[in-house]
């Protein structure tokens, strides 16, 4: 097990035990203290990219036996997101993946992501978390998805998802996309506002963090979709920064 706890992994940990309310108060003050949001995330980075021990990482990488495995929903591979007429096609190259290796398979633990895929015409590595059960909220989703790609965008960590997830099957290009997918419900108007702020928070935090030397042009798109019936159906966008 690799255990590098930071402030931003809990505060990731801590919001899922908040009322919606309490969620709302932090993603606004987030947003009225920006620079507070890209300093947890770089902490994280720079933590992992210090203190991460290679030959461990990749030891436990190497005698792990579970499958990278996907929620039923994904298990068709191909993700469609459907724009009016459009549809854009992401092919999933992996299941559940933790960044940094746990003791609970990362796909019982809801602390990595829960698909990588490839985005169709492109190198651009998605790397997507989700609920289907609607257990939590979008900008619980967004925490998670930023505390992934911190410990994943090292150059080191880079080098191990090329090797041990995408098999060295295609060089990925130095973009990623972000994907919260949502379940489909009826939603309070508490629920609704948290949605709008997190679509504030993700757009502050691309604009943001991509002025940061080593993110410059790293971050491409960050999309909230909510889930279909199922993954023929496709996905619908609710927002994209």
């Amino acid at each position: 097990m690799i255990d590098l706890s930071t402030p931003f992994r809990d505060r990731y940990e801590r919001s899922l035990t908040e009322s919606v309310q309490a969620q709302i108060e932090e993603c606004a003050d987030y947003l009225q203290h920006p620079d507070v949001l890209i300093a947890e995330f770089l902490e994280s980075y720079y933590l992992v990219e210090r203190k991460l021990d290679p030959e461990e990482a990749d030891a436990l990488q190497e005698a792990s036996t579970a499958e990278l495995v996907l929620e039923p929903y994904f298990d068709s591979l191909e993700l469609r997101v459907r724009r009016g007429a459009k549809v854009e096609t992401v092919r999933c190259v992996a299941g559940a993946f933790a960044p940094l290796a746990g003791e609970v398979h990362p796909a019982l633990e809801r602390r990595g992501v829960d698909y990588i895929g490839v985005r169709d015409g492109s190198q651009r590595v998605v790397l997507g978390v989700s609920d289907v059960a609607n257990e939590t909220t979008a900008f619980c989703l967004l925490l998670r998805v930023l505390n992934c790609l911190a410990e994943i965008a090292t150059p080191f960590q880079l080098t191990r998802l090329r090797r041990h997830v995408l098999r060295d099957r295609l060089d990925p290009e130095g973009t990623f996309d972000l994907q919260l997918c949502i379940a489909p419900c009826e939603r309070s108007e508490l629920d609704t506002s948290l949605l709008v702020l997190t679509r504030d928070l993700a757009e502050m935090f691309k604009t943001r963090i991509s002025a940061e030397p080593q993110f410059a042009g790293q971050i491409g798109r960050i999309e909230c979709l909510e889930l279909g019936a199922s993954a023929t159906e496709g996905l619908r966008p609710r927002w994209r920064t």
